[in-house]
């Protein structure tokens, strides 16, 4: 005979249909393509690597041995392009192991995640933890960003998490820099403020790219969408001046490609102009971008001949990835 207990354990049962105890989901871990040293059967070093002038080709050791030299070396990518980012990656790797002043600085974290990197970079914080506490996904986190970030925790170098938050290029945007200029001190050390919006050929060609909002909005628009991305520049780039001036550090700041085009003429770059006016023309600033270009040598646009709007070389060294032809 079933006692009370045992009939009240089967009506139990009954009523939760068995019910289990539900699993946690298991905890994300650093994907394998991430980790120094993997090979993932590409090598990047065979990339051809164009001279921005136009004149020839440079083997990716030369062109090593020039940036480890630099006290600044700006790489301009394509962003969520896995080749590119690989060969970004691939170029950190060489240059870390040549530059025991070599830090890594990154557009893509904020400066009020710098905490989120610290920890991770320290072990205080494991993979899934610093995936929650800097808001990454692997949307927003490219294999490619991966390998840097655990090639400096390797190396035992610092990261920069170099841009503003985007709440204040919004700001920005919408409000003016006066805006800015009234937050509190806390708020202030976030972001950068530029006394003014750009001029020069970067301006023009920021202008050119968004042409096509003039009929939803005017000159106003446009110049409102040109305050966030000043507020980008001078912000990264006052954060790339910071650990030079304070450790004697060279820094290896990856970001897109726009802001970096053309930097080797004033006024090409509002975020190197930025960076030569806090570091001085003493130190070392080299350029490297990637684009997507069907060519085999520099493009009339990327060598600065081809419209005032692109004047100099977009860079020190240029890498192509081929477009798919539809």
């Amino acid at each position: 005979m079933r006692t009370p207990i045992a009939l009240a354990l089967t009506a139990l049962l009954t009523i939760t249909g068995c019910a289990t105890t539900p699993t946690k989901p298991t905890p994300p871990t650093l994907p394998l393509a991430a980790a120094p040293g993997f090979d993932d059967g590409h090598d990047a070093t065979k990339l051809t690597i164009h001279k921005g002038n136009g004149f020839g080709t440079v083997t990716f050791d030369d062109m090593i041995t020039d940036l480890s030299a630099a006290d600044v070396i700006l790489v301009g990518e394509m962003h969520g392009h896995t080749e590119a980012l690989d060969f970004i990656a691939t170029t950190f790797e060489s240059l870390i192991e040549r530059n025991p002043r070599l830090v890594l600085s990154m557009e893509f974290y904020e400066r009020d995640e710098q905490i989120a990197l610290d920890d991770y970079l320290a072990g205080i914080t494991d993979y899934a933890a610093f995936l929650k506490a800097s808001g990454r996904t692997e949307s927003n986190n490219p294999i490619g960003h991966l390998r840097m970030i655990e090639l400096a925790k390797q190396h035992n170098r610092a990261i920069i998490a170099s841009n503003a938050p985007r709440r204040y290029t919004k700001l920005a945007r919408t409000d003016g820099f006066e805006a800015l200029r009234n937050l509190n001190d806390r708020q202030r050390a976030l972001v950068e403020i530029p006394a003014d919006l750009p001029t020069g050929s970067y301006a023009d060609r920021f202008r050119d790219a968004m042409s096509g909002m003039a009929a939803h909005g005017g000159e106003e628009m446009i110049n409102s969408f040109l305050r966030s991305q000043t507020v980008w520049d001078y912000t990264m780039a006052a954060s790339i001046a910071e650990p030079i001036h304070t450790n004697n550090a060279s820094v290896f700041h990856v970001v897109g490609h726009f802001h970096v085009d053309h930097n080797l003429v004033e006024g090409g770059s509002a975020m190197t102009d930025q960076i030569r006016y806090s570091i001085g023309d003493q130190r070392t600033i080299r350029s490297l971008v990637m684009h997507a270009a069907n060519t085999d040598s520099v493009t009339p646009e990327d060598s600065g001949t081809a419209s005032e709007l692109s004047p100099g070389p977009a860079a020190d060294y240029i890498v192509y990835f081929p477009v798919e032809e539809e």
